[in-house]
């Protein structure tokens, strides 16, 4: 493990990415959903808010458990914060 080439930039764009494809998937099927329904808008706009503002704090948990460990990928925390047995976890997702 390490020796990896990734730089900062390289992994901004690939979190940017990941988050962002997430949000364009999602968006389609709930304005399907209640496209007839333009009182729907404030709480999917609300509810979009929350998750992003969720989703970073998760981010931000990882990037400060991987700095308390010194742990330079996910598997890598997870295994010196929770445990061995079950590091395969966050490698299988």
């Amino acid at each position: 493990v390490g020796g990896g080439t990734a730089t900062i930039p390289n992994e901004i764009f690939n979190l940017v990415k990941g988050i962002v494809g997430a949000g364009v998937l999602s968006l389609p099927a709930g304005i399907a959903a209640y496209g007839n329904a333009p009182s729907a808008v404030i709480p999917a706009t609300i509810l979009i808010a929350l998750i992003g503002v969720i989703s970073g704090y998760g981010f931000s948990l990882i990037g400060r458990v991987c700095s308390y460990t010194g742990a330079t990928s996910y598997r890598d925390a997870w295994d010196k914060s929770v445990g061995p047995n079950s590091s395969w976890i966050p490698a299988a997702s």
